[in-house]
């Protein structure tokens, strides 16, 4: 649909912009480091996250009110149970607390990360957003 052709552009670009941001105002912390007691550096008030591969690659991107790694135990989806869990190197996050904030950046962050173990919402081509 041509209609949507200037909003699937705003879109590539504001998760071109976001990949940036988050890049830019992280670092990676190591799996060592997340489960050492008070490593980690969260300060429990919301962040998006993103667990990263061997490679480098993102495997998941995430969100949460409160400190991430009570996301690993959380009862309707704990991260220790899914495939990705065992896999992942790193873990960088961007403290956000506004929920609003959080849901928009992971899922620009998605866009733009492309990962492989998030599925609702999931990865998504720029190019197929908005058709049929």
């Amino acid at each position: 649909m041509p209609i949507f052709g200037n909003l699937r552009q705003a879109i590539e670009d504001a998760s071109s912009e976001a990949k940036n941001l988050f890049f830019s105002n992280t670092e990676p912390k190591s799996r060592k480091t997340y489960f050492e007691r008070g490593k980690l550096g969260d300060n429990g008030k919301g962040a998006v996250y993103a667990y990263f591969g061997e490679d480098g690659k993102a495997l998941y991107v995430g969100q949460a009110g409160r400190r991430i790694k009570l996301r690993q135990h959380d009862q309707t989806s704990p991260h220790k149970s899914k495939a990705w869990w065992e896999i992942w190197e790193t873990v960088r996050f961007i403290p956000v607390s506004n929920e609003t904030d959080r849901i928009t950046l992971e899922c620009l962050l998605i866009i733009a990360l492309k990962p492989p173990y998030n599925s609702s919402p999931g990865s998504r081509e720029i190019e197929a957003m908005f058709t049929s």
